[in-house]
C-alpha cells in the first residue's frame, strides 16, 4: 500500500477514535440560557432547546422525545431547582448517565433574594455571592431569573466554556474564542441598555411577578411590586385593592404583563386609572431560538421599560 494511502488510513482512524471527534449532545432547558450555551458551542454543535414557545417553566409537561433526549445527554444545562420545575425530577433520576450544570448554584453567580408579592420596602436587596459552589443555601430563598442581569450572563458563559471544555478538551480553542466573543457583545448591549433606561430610572411601575429583580438592580430601576406572588395562582381582593391604591400613591406609570399569562388581571389592576400596560418577555418567547435569542430578549425587555415608562 502506498505510505500516503497509509497515513490518510491512519489519520482517518485516529480522528475517528479521538475523544469527543463527535459534537456532544447538550441539553439546555429554557431559551435564554440556551442562547448563551449555543454561543459558546458555536459550529462545534447545536444544543437542544427543551422550552420553546410561550409556555412557562413552572408548568411545562415534558414530551417523550424530549425525555429520551434528556437520557442521551452528555450535558443538561438548567437554572435549578424551583425554576425548571418540569425538570427536577428528571434531572434527580439521571443519576451519572450525563454531566449535570445547574447554573444558580455555579461559584460567582450573584443571587438576589425573593420578594413578597404586593408592595416591596424601598431597601436595597441584598446580593449573595455563592464563591465555592457549597449549595448550602435554601433554592426558595433566591429569585432565579439569574439570566436577566448582564454579568450573570457573562458568568454563565464562563462557567459553560469551562464545563464543555472539561467534557470536551479537544476543541478548547474554540470554546475559549466563542465565550470572549460572547462576553464582548454582552457588554456592549449592556451599555446600549444602560444608556436607553437612564431616562426612566426614577418612574414606578409594577410587575406582573417577582421576576425581574436582576434586570432592574443591573439598570437601577424603580420597581414598586408584584401583581403575583405565584404567578400560577392569582392574587385575592385584599392584593388587588393594595395594589390599585399603590398606583396613585407611588406615581405608578406602567403594569407590565407577560407573554405566558393572562393579561386580563392586569386590566382590574389599573381600571379607571391612566395606568399604562405593556409586555415583558422573560423568557424570550417571542424570539427566534439561537445564540442571538439573550440579546434579542434583553433588547426586547429595553424597549418596552423604556416605551410604557416614556413620555410619548
Amino acid at each position: 500500500m502506498h505510505k500516503a494511502t497509509i497515513c490518510a488510513a491512519l489519520c482517518a482512524l485516529a480522528t475517528m477514535l479521538a475523544p469527543h471527534a463527535r459534537a456532544i449532545d447538550v441539553v439546555v432547558s429554557i431559551k435564554p440560557v440556551h442562547a448563551l450555551v449555543a454561543g459558546v458551542m458555536g459550529n462545534t454543535g447545536n444544543p437542544r432547546l427543551m422550552l420553546t414557545g410561550i409556555a412557562s417553566p413552572h408548568t411545562y409537561q415534558m414530551r417523550p422525545s424530549e425525555a429520551e433526549a434528556l437520557a442521551n445527554a452528555d450535558l443538561v444545562v438548567w437554572v435549578g431547582e424551583n425554576m425548571e420545575t418540569f425538570l427536577d425530577r428528571p434531572i434527580a433520576n439521571l443519576g451519572s448517565s450525563a454531566e449535570i450544570l445547574t447554573l444558580h448554584e455555579s461559584a460567582g453567580m450573584e443571587l438576589l433574594p425573593s420578594r413578597e408579592g404586593g408592595i416591596w420596602s424601598d431597601e436595597e436587596p441584598e446580593v449573595h455571592v455563592d464563591e465555592h459552589d457549597d449549595h448550602g443555601h435554601d433554592h426558595g430563598e433566591f429569585d432565579l431569573h439569574i439570566w436577566l442581569d448582564p454579568g450573570n450572563a457573562r458568568r454563565i458563559v464562563d462557567v459553560v466554556a469551562d464545563t464543555l471544555i472539561r467534557i470536551d478538551p479537544g476543541r478548547t480553542e474554540t470554546y475559549r474564542g466563542n465565550a470572549d466573543t460572547m462576553r464582548m457583545r454582552i457588554d456592549m448591549l449592556e451599555t446600549s441598555l444602560g444608556v436607553q433606561l437612564a431616562p426612566v430610572r426614577q418612574r414606578a411601575f409594577i410587575v406582573f411577578h417577582d421576576g425581574y429583580s436582576y434586570f432592574e438592580h443591573a439598570f437601577d430601576l424603580n420597581s414598586k411590586g408584584a401583581v403575583a406572588v405565584d404567578p400560577a395562582r392569582p392574587p385575592g381582593a385584599k392584593r388587588l385593592a393594595e395594589l390599585r391604591a399603590a398606583l396613585a400613591e407611588h406615581d405608578v406609570r406602567c403594569v407590565f404583563t407577560e407573554p405566558q399569562f393572562e393579561p386580563d388581571l392586569i386590566q382590574t389592576v389599573i381600571e379607571g386609572s391612566t395606568v399604562r400596560t405593556a409586555p415583558l418577555d422573560p423568557l424570550g418567547a417571542t424570539v427566534e431560538p439561537g445564540p442571538d435569542a439573550w440579546f434579542d430578549m434583553m433588547r426586547g425587555l429595553g424597549d418596552a421599560v423604556a416605551g410604557c415608562l416614556g413620555d410619548a
